[in-house]
């Protein structure tokens, strides 16, 4: 029998899971079935060593733990609909554990976040063989029919300029800098691409706006998760600010550039030689300071670094 997880949080932050995911597998010898929000189930789909949960399953599945990663309401509810000999509600503080969990749960954990990186932190949390190597989140590569006929171009510069927290946004006008810097150094198409909420569109449009639609091209909007997850697998280089994107590109292995602002660089980034931060504190004194003090220069360094790393990592094909 093996392990079910229940996890509703942003997209990002499950990708963030996997590592942890996959030792749990290693202890079955069969995949984890992971429960999460139904607008995931792409990402899920890529994920080494998971498989989705069908809502159809729930009562018919049997599980030898199923383990509850929040504390959430969704999640409380999809763990009792499970049948398993064992109940565990892990959280990253105590303070989140009130008295109704330890009467619908065999046992409840918490352990201390300590400001580490999250996945690591979630790879520690579920335990395993002291042998056991802590790697990065990896995601195999998305199947070709995923891959939108009208953004299909495999050498594209992406640009992700908005996450769901507005003040972790950088500037129009330096991402518009960044741009013309990049198209002069001949990298090939340039795709603009974040949210579907109205300040997301608003903000693409702006930052396209007068370059020919033919090197930069608005996506806000325009394309489905499996889209997106297409066109990061396949992109020269995407840059970003912190989010879903950032973790997505390096699980691809791909090159990446990530902007840092009222976020702890340490909880939410992985550094390799092909993926790198910048920080707002280089360039501030404030404890969380705004995304926007970072200057265009900065960013253009950083993916001239990255670009020329001579580690080459590549998706995962098995």
């Amino acid at each position: 029998m093996s392990t079910a997880v229940v996890y509703h949080k942003q997209l990002g932050d499950t990708l963030l899971l996997q590592p942890a995911l996959a030792r749990l597998a290693a202890q079955d010898h069969e995949p984890v079935t992971l429960y999460t929000l139904p607008g995931h189930r792409p990402l899920v789909e890529l994920m080494p060593g998971v498989q989705w949960g069908e809502r159809a399953g729930y009562f018919a599945s049997a599980f030898k733990r199923v383990v509850a990663l929040d504390q959430g309401s969704q999640s409380l509810l999809k763990s009792l609909r499970l049948r398993a000999r064992h109940r565990l509600l892990l959280t990253r503080a105590e303070v989140y554990i009130r008295w109704y969990h330890r009467l619908l749960f065999h046992a409840c954990r918490s352990e201390n976040l300590n400001d580490i990186y999250v996945a690591r932190f979630y790879f520690d949390a579920v335990g395993g063989a002291a042998s056991d190597t802590f790697t990065s989140p990896k995601l195999h590569a998305p199947p070709p029919e995923w891959v939108q006929p009208e953004i299909s171009a495999t050498n594209a510069v992406i640009i992700n300029p908005a996450s769901g927290w507005e003040r972790k946004s950088w500037t129009v006008e330096g991402w518009r800098s960044v741009i013309r810097s990049v198209l002069a150094m001949d990298l090939g198409p340039v795709f603009v691409s974040s949210g579907t909420s109205e300040w997301h569109q608003r903000m693409g449009r702006e930052i396209c706006e007068g370059f020919p639609a033919s090197q930069v091209r608005n996506l806000a909007g325009q394309t489905t998760l499996r889209g997106f997850l297409a066109l990061l697998a396949r992109a020269t280089i995407t840059l970003t600010v912190d989010g879903a994107a950032s973790h997505i590109s390096q699980a691809f292995g791909r090159p990446t550039v990530v902007l840092f602002g009222p976020s702890k660089t340490r909880m939410w980034h992985y550094e390799t030689p092909q993926n790198r931060a910048i920080h707002a504190s280089e360039f501030s004194t404030e404890a969380l300071p705004p995304t926007a003090l970072i200057p265009p220069e900065r960013i253009i360094d950083e993916m001239q670094l990255v670009l020329a790393s001579p580690t080459k990592q590549q998706i995962r094909e098995d």
